[in-house]
Parts: structure tokens; sequence; C-alpha cells
């Protein structure tokens, strides 16, 4: 089910329908073409939806290969997806996410282990080397992104704790914006944008299956079996964080009870 975000309109469609969109980014002028920069995209997101279903399956921790193609998955969404951009303004927020988790890093750096040395070479090995230099994002006001940083976010993401959140029914949705940046209320933050300041990068996989990916999360890389009031929490940042579709498990219901902020252009 497809579901739009103010909630006037939902409709029954195909997977592949959902997820097809058009027109979003074109390649600058001067770049390798949009056939290199699919040539890219088809492999990661192949590999990404084969690790997502091992995961899904109980392969949890991931294998090194499997996080690494997910890390790219989600750095990507970072960089280009609905919801991570505002305009200009948004660049400082992924300035941010470079630069805070750097200083986070030298702060920490005399108390670094050998095996967090290993783990960082490690994600170093993420396998991604953009074919395609900058892109431009059409929503609302074009701007332009580099993919430079691509590796370097996706390295961040693969050095965060992972959890894996499984419930006992299709009580998950996703959106347009299927990765979400989320912290703590009132926990203050000096960049409102960017993986760097966020708490947690919250990922649904599938009906059943949410990806956490933590800043800090003392009891490690585990499976949490968690209740529907837990997956109408999930669900309710989801659901905030979509520019204008939501989708679900035809099924399920997973907006019974969640109670949506307006968007962005109307708080």
């Amino acid at each position: 089910m497809a579901e739009r975000r103010d909630r006037n309109r939902r409709l029954a469609l195909r997977a592949d329908q959902a997820g097809t969109e058009v027109g979003f980014y074109t390649v600058v002028e001067g770049q390798p073409g949009a056939s290199d920069l699919e040539r890219l995209l088809s492999p990661m997101n192949e590999r990404a939806a084969a690790a997502v279903e091992r995961i899904a399956a109980g392969a949890f921790p991931p294998a090194a290969d499997d996080r690494a193609w997910l890390s790219v998955f989600i750095a990507l969404q970072l960089l280009l997806g609905r919801g991570h951009r505002q305009g200009a303004g948004q660049a400082a927020g992924l300035i941010g996410e470079l630069i805070v988790p750097a200083i986070e890093q030298l702060e920490e750096a005399s108390a670094a282990s050998e095996e967090e040395d290993a783990e960082e070479d490690s994600a170093a090995d993420a396998p991604v080397e953009p074919a395609v230099g900058h892109v431009v994002v059409h929503d609302g006001e074009p701007v332009r992104v580099s993919l430079a940083a691509w590796p370097r976010v996706a390295r961040f993401v693969s050095a965060r704790t992972w959890q894996l959140l499984r419930f006992p029914g299709p009580l998950v949705l996703t959106g347009d914006t299927p990765v979400v940046l989320w912290s703590r209320p009132g926990a203050a933050k000096l960049y409102q944008f960017g993986l760097g300041t966020a708490d947690e990068v919250r990922v649904p996989l599938d009906p059943r299956h949410a990806l956490i990916v933590a800043r800090k999360a003392p009891a490690g890389e585990v499976v949490r079996e968690l209740s529907e009031r837990h997956a109408r929490a999930l669900n309710r940042t989801v659901a905030e964080a979509a520019r204008e579709w939501m989708y679900y498990h035809p099924d399920s219901d997973p907006l019974e009870r969640v109670e949506l902020a307006p968007p962005a252009s109307e708080g």
C-alpha cells in the first residue's frame, strides 16, 4: 500500500511502481554520463537487497561484505535521499557529518584499541569508488551534490554499532525517505542535520525488521525482539520523515493509533 504523507490518499501499487522515480537527479555536464552512474548503482542495489534478505533471515551481526554494501546504500541515501536535502543550508549539515565524527575520533584516539583499529581498516574496504563526481538533485530548488564524501560517510556508518529490531508481524512501514536520522528529544546538537550529530540512523528493512545504526549502544550488536508499541514509535519517526509517500504491507495498518506531526513545510 502507498499512502500520502498528508493521509489524504491511499492506493495499492506494485513494489517496482512505488520504487521508481524519474527526474530526481541528473548528472552534471562534463562528468561521466547517467549510464556510468547506473552501472555503479545497480550492483549496489542488488547486493544491498541480498544483504537485507540475509539479515532478516537471521544472519546478524552481518558478514563483513553485507555490512559494507548496506553501509554504501545507507550513505548514498543520506547524501541524495529526499528529506536529507533542504536547499543549500543542508550543505552545512553534510559538512557536520564529516567534521563532528572526526573530532570525536581525535578525542578518543588515546583510548583506541587494536581491535578498533582493525574494525576501521575493515570498514575502509567498503566497496565503492564513485564514478560520477557531481549530480544535481531536483527536490525543490536544484542542489548540486558531490559524491566525493560517499565512501567516507559509508565508513562512518559501518563503524557504528548496528542492532536489528524484530517485530511479531508485518508492522513496519517505510517511505520515500527510507533512511531516517533520529536524536533523543531535547538533546543539544551543534548542527540540526547530519550523521555526525544523530544518535541513531533508522532503516526499515522489511515489514518485520528494521536496522538501528547507533552512536552508542551499550548492549552491543544484538537482535532486539520488540512489540507492537515499539513498532508504532518507529513508524512515527519514519512516517514523519517522509516527504510525500509512505509504503507498507497491504495486510497491516502500521499507522493505527499513530499521530503524525504536520510536514516541516506546514509546521
